[in-house]
């Protein structure tokens, strides 16, 4: 038997899972494989065993360098975080501190767009996902600085 005319095509195939999140100024696309867990609701504090530029979260008994923006976070009691993978620095985990709650997106390889944004300390690849406006930067790594 034929099959019946179909006056909607099919949704393409999801290629990507992404999370996006704006931190001060960067607005950054993760991977999900590269994102541990988001906390709604963690504080950061100031690292006063190490270094007192540097500032933490306590995530599972260990102790979680956190980033905003492009510097590290002031104390603050409640804000959202992404955790986010990275195995090239000790401890292999790195905290975001978030301007919003970062929204979770699939995607087709297409919708990827050209455009080289100075995400450091973010590694990109030079590709952006856009949405409602905000161009979310693809983020495949850290830049190590020392």
């Amino acid at each position: 038997m034929p099959q019946p005319f179909r006056a909607i095509a099919p949704p393409p195939v999801v290629t990507e899972k992404l999370l996006l999140l704006q931190s001060e100024a960067l607005a950054l696309a993760f991977g999900v494989e590269l994102v541990q867990e988001v906390l709604l609701s963690a504080s950061v504090i100031k690292d006063v065993l190490k270094d007192q530029d540097r500032s933490v979260t306590n995530y599972r008994d260990q102790l979680i360098p956190v980033i905003y923006g492009k510097k590290a976070c002031p104390e603050m009691i409640a804000i959202t975080l992404a955790l986010i993978k990275i195995p090239t620095i000790k401890g292999g985990l790195v905290a975001i501190a978030c301007t919003n709650i970062p929204s979770l997106v699939a995607i087709i390889s297409q919708d990827w767009q050209s455009l080289e944004v100075d995400t450091s300390p973010w590694q990109s690849d030079g590709k952006v996902y856009s949405l409602n406006g905000v161009n979310y930067s693809h983020i495949i790594g850290i830049i190590k600085t020392h």
